[in-house]
């Protein structure tokens, strides 16, 4: 199936009051001078298909300074057919989201495709998921995991509410005020949803690492690159791995074993790129994981996702450019921020959608190649 965004709303999103983009498939290239609205239309983008920002974590920031809401209404194409879906959001109130004017039954279930796409998102920021903390790495494999499985995202919550109510137990054990006999009922909420998430991870990692290295070799070269797991306790053991640490457990208070504590390494050619990659590996590893994101969401749904990269040409060389624009020429869809058309060869921008972005408004829409 070929599905692609056909057009966007934003109404006191960011630094829009109320303005609409009409895009294309193929290659959307938004170019503007910093602080227009360039990176504020991904974001929009990815809110009004997901029903979430992939920049923060606190939907309040996305409403326009002085407004008391924010609302995204997107056209998707489905194969001939057309879908209307909104997500709505005042602060203190429930978000509203709707697909051809029904509620959407919950918003993990939207976020896996509800609203007739997904998307792969690459901000200059991500790059901490190869250079940061195993919490970021982790917050990258659990992300892509739910937009496959509204399942997989339930219970990913779940487990991380359950740790905390197990950890608050295990500081009530160590200060006295109860037995350590109450942890076995925690201890069995805990591994029954933290095995489904590590069956999850699981599952996608012989996927990921494969198509992770192709990518990698695409942009860097032919050194080998891998994507190793690391776990703080196997599937097979995890329970009985949990049972062993309850002394530790209780003296720190905190849960010590479990996929939330878990990580994953990059490496290239044997070296661990989060410890001893460069600023411009670490960069080149990011975007090949989120080539892996997008190629694994294709393999498990037969979709194409959207594809919104910010600022992704300004620190690569011109043969890396050149990649990057026919991979993204040749996606069902992709929209790609800029602060220079002198990134794109003349070629690449006659087959592409260009929209200019001012103010937090679209000043002009072009197809062709305009300068």
């Amino acid at each position: 199936m070929t599905s692609y965004l056909r057009a966007l709303r934003l109404v006191n999103f960011r630094n829009y009051p109320d303005d609409t983009v009409v895009l294309a498939p193929g290659l959307n290239v938004v170019v503007g001078d910093n602080a227009q609205g360039k990176t504020n239309l991904l974001e929009g983008i990815s809110f009004a298909v997901t029903g979430s920002s992939p920049r923060t974590p606190n939907d309040s920031e996305v409403v326009r300074w002085g407004r008391d809401f924010a609302r995204t209404e997107a056209r998707v194409y489905l194969d001939g057919g057309e879908r209307a879906v909104a997500v709505g959001y005042a602060p203190g109130q429930k978000k509203r989201v709707t697909v051809d004017g029904a509620p959407a039954p919950s918003l993990a279930t939207y976020a896996a495709g509800g609203a007739g796409v997904r998307v792969v998102t690459f901000l200059p920021d991500d790059i901490r998921i190869v250079k940061g903390a195993p919490a970021d790495r982790r917050e990258f494999l659990d992300g892509l995991l739910s937009t496959l499985r509204p399942a997989y995202a339930r219970a990913a919550i779940e487990y991380a509410k359950a740790v905390q109510q197990r950890n608050q137990l295990l500081r009530r054990i160590r200060d006295g005020f109860s037995s350590e006999r109450t942890l076995s009922t925690w201890d069995r909420k805990v591994v029954e949803l933290g095995e489904t998430v590590l069956r999850g991870r699981e599952a996608a990692l012989g996927p990921l690492e494969a198509y992770f290295a192709a990518s990698l070799r695409a942009l860097y070269g032919p050194e080998k690159a891998d994507v190793r797991y690391s776990y703080s306790a196997p599937l097979d053991g995890y329970a009985e791995a949990l049972r062993g640490a309850h002394s530790a457990d209780i003296e720190r208070g905190t849960t010590s074993v479990g996929p939330h504590r878990d990580d994953f390494g990059v490496l290239l050619g044997g070296v661990d790129l989060t410890t001893y990659g460069s600023q411009g590996q670490q960069r080149l590893a990011t975007l090949a994981l989120k080539f892996a994101a997008r190629d694994h969401v294709r393999g498990e749904t037969g979709e194409d996702p959207i594809l919104l990269f910010d600022d992704v040409m300004s620190e690569l060389d011109e043969r890396r450019r050149d990649y990057l624009a026919g991979y993204f020429l040749e996606s069902t869809q992709a929209v790609i921020t800029t602060t220079n058309l002198d990134y794109f060869d003349e070629d690449i921008l006659e087959r592409s959608h260009v929209v200019r972005i001012s103010g937090g408004a679209v000043s002009e829409t072009t197809s062709g190649g305009v300068r």
